[in-house]
C-alpha cells in the first residue's frame, strides 16, 4: 500500500474516530456525568487508569477512553502526512494542526474536570471539538479528493451552479428594484386626504 493510501485511510479514521468522541462527549453532558469520574487522568485519583466500568463512570470513562484513541488515531495521521504528504502543504498543515488541536483538547478535558465543570470551559472544550472535527474534514476530503468518482464531482459541480434561470429573474428584481430610501406613507388606513 503506497503512503498516500494510509495516509487517506487515517484521515477517514481520524473523522470518524472524531465524531464518536463529541458524541460519548455530548453524552456525558446530557447524562449529567461530568464528574462521575472526579478526577484527571485518572479516574478516582487512585493511580488505576482502569476504574469498574459501570454507572456514571462508564459513561465518564468511554469518552476519555475515545479521546485517547482519537489522539493517537490524528498522531498517526500527523507522522503519516509528515512522512508521505510533504509534497501537499495545506494536507501537511493541517494535519500537524490537528495534532496541535488534539493535544489541547486533551488538557482541556482536565480543566474541564478540575473546574467542575465551569460553563466558560466546557464551551471551550466543545468550541475545539468542534473546530477539530471541521479540520479533520478538510484533510479526509482533500487526501480522497483524487479518489472520488468523476459522477460524483461532476454532480458536485453542477449542485453547486447556479441556475441561469433563477439568476436572470433575481438581477431583474434587483434592476427593477427603487435605489435609495423610500419616502415615508404617511396616510392611514381607511381615511382619505383632502386638499383645501
Amino acid at each position: 500500500m503506497r503512503g498516500h493510501d494510509l495516509f487517506r485511510y487515517a484521515a477517514l479514521l481520524a473523522v470518524v474516530l472524531c465524531y464518536v468522541t463529541i458524541i460519548l462527549g455530548g453524552n456525558v453532558i446530557t447524562t449529567d456525568n461530568g464528574l462521575a469520574c472526579p478526577d484527571w487522568p485518572t479516574c478516582f485519583g487512585n493511580g488505576n487508569f482502569f476504574p469498574a466500568f459501570t454507572g456514571g463512570a462508564a459513561v465518564e470513562w468511554a469518552h476519555r477512553v475515545s479521546a485517547f484513541v482519537l489522539s493517537v488515531g490524528v498522531l498517526g495521521l500527523a507522522v503519516l502526512a509528515v512522512a508521505f504528504e510533504r509534497g501537499r502543504r495545506a494536507l501537511l498543515r493541517l494535519s500537524l494542526g490537528a495534532l496541535a488541536l488534539v493535544v489541547t483538547e486533551a488538557l482541556l478535558g482536565g480543566v474541564v474536570i478540575e473546574t467542575s465543570l465551569l460553563a466558560g470551559v466546557v464551551l471551550l472544550h466543545l468550541a475545539i471539538a468542534t473546530v477539530l472535527f471541521g479540520i479533520l474534514l478538510i484533510v479526509a476530503l482533500l487526501a480522497n479528493l483524487r479518489d472520488v468518482p468523476r459522477r460524483w464531482v461532476d454532480w458536485a459541480r453542477r449542485a453547486a451552479e447556479e441556475d441561469p434561470a433563477v439568476a436572470a429573474r433575481a438581477a431583474a428584481a434587483r434592476e427593477a428594484a427603487p435605489v435609495g430610501p423610500r419616502p415615508a406613507d404617511r396616510s392611514v388606513p381607511g381615511v382619505t386626504s383632502r386638499e383645501g
